[in-house]
């Protein structure tokens, strides 16, 4: 999966902007705050579906402008032709999405037509943040790989958030029937049980990945772990990633019993306490918890690891490489890191962020696209 060009039009600092891309190393650079990011920042939209930074659909249009838009072409390995996704996001109103100039109905439908895998520094809080940033993470990298994983996510998402309002409802003395717990029960554990499974799988591709590249980065001086932890686990989970036929019924009467037997519980603090909206990945090296003992260069090393390993599972998986999008990454590594990352990609396409061109080592001159990138302009040199 390459991309080839992508456009904007009142896109952040970016007035008009086309960025033509080229296979191998792609090095976008310039001084701070004048656009990299933003560029990077309108790839990436295109595989998750919003902004990396957290920022709004309207806080990504020009400062006095009444709409942005960003159009990405990107070849599919096998393919002789260009997929266009183009987003047109008015300052009022609903955005408008395309591919191959046929109108989508939703980023949903948009999302998995395009993979990336992102790396940038605020990608630490992996490790050093809480459980809903490694929710994250497995969120956005499976549902690039299964709209049937997004699915059962947004429905899941939607009957939690109806569910406590029920908790709260409850709280201030509405009268819940017994039919109306049972039926939201079965509900989130249908969908939770599912979500498990899909999480349950890819944590297992995950960790194997990460201990592989995490060893070759370090010279197998220290071993990571990763566990995925959930009530929906149960001793045996079906595989969906690989094969659909098996149903995860286990794991959804594990998940019911546990949604409908503390139910005098939740209505006192308000809200779920049970379900796969608590899951969380638990990282440890050489055995100790890598949030409290792990050092700096250490976490990094692990998140960079995880990154590595995300974009193998895409290839598994999805039977392509993604594009890879580094932020700002390379300038605190050494260059022994700097060349076991490049080496880990070599065939790739990597596109990189940097203020300086030659954050790339001497020894990878080869196939090397540089952009300078100046008051949201790409200048030509």
């Amino acid at each position: 999966m390459i991309v080839s060009n992508v456009e904007y039009s009142d896109w952040r600092n970016m007035s008009e902007c086309a960025v033509s891309l080229g296979e191998g190393i792609n090095v976008l650079w310039g001084m701070n705050a004048q656009g990299k990011s933003n560029i990077l920042e309108g790839i990436y939209y295109f595989a998750r579906g919003r902004s990396f930074r957290g920022a709004k659909d309207r806080e990504l249009i020009r400062f006095g402008c009444d709409f942005t838009r960003a159009k990405l072409a990107f070849r599919r390995d096998g393919y002789e032709n260009d997929t266009t996704l183009e987003a047109v996001i008015p300052k009022t109103g609903k955005k408008h999405l395309s591919r191959n100039g046929a109108p989508l109905s939703s980023t949903s439908e948009m999302m998995g037509s395009f993979r990336a895998v992102l790396f940038c520094p605020a990608h630490l809080t992996m490790v050093t943040g809480g459980p809903l940033e490694r929710r994250t993470f497995l969120d956005i990298a499976i549902s690039q790989l299964s709209q049937t994983y997004l699915t059962y996510l947004r429905r899941y998402t939607k009957v939690l958030a109806e569910r406590n309002m029920l908790l709260k409802n409850a709280a201030s003395g509405t009268r819940v029937t017994e039919t109306e717990w049972d039926v939201y029960a079965r509900q989130l554990a249908l969908y939770g049980s599912w979500i498990a499974a899909y999480r349950a799988e890819y944590v297992t591709y995950l960790s194997e990945a990460v201990a592989r590249y995490f060893d070759g980065m370090t010279g197998g001086r220290e071993t990571p772990d990763l566990t995925y932890t959930s009530h929906g686990l149960t001793e045996t989970m079906p595989t969906p990633l690989s094969n659909m036929a098996e149903e995860p019924t286990a794991a959804q009467d594990a998940l019911y019993e546990k949604l409908t037997a503390n139910i005098d519980r939740e209505i006192i603090v308000g809200s779920t306490l049970w379900g796969t909206h608590k899951d969380d990945i638990r990282l440890s090296l050489n055995g100790k918890e890598a949030k409290l003992y792990a050092s700096q260069g250490q976490q990094r090393s692990i998140v960079l690891s995880i990154k590595l390993a995300e974009a193998e599972i895409s290839k598994k998986i999805g039977g392509e490489y993604p594009a890879i999008l580094l932020d700002d990454v390379f300038s605190e590594l050494d260059d022994s890191r700097r060349n076991y990352i490049l080496g880990s990609l070599d065939g790739r396409q990597i596109i990189v962020t940097s203020c300086e061109p030659d954050i790339i080592p001497s020894n990878k001159s080869g196939n090397i696209t540089f952009r300078h990138v100046k008051d949201g302009e790409i200048l030509e040199e």
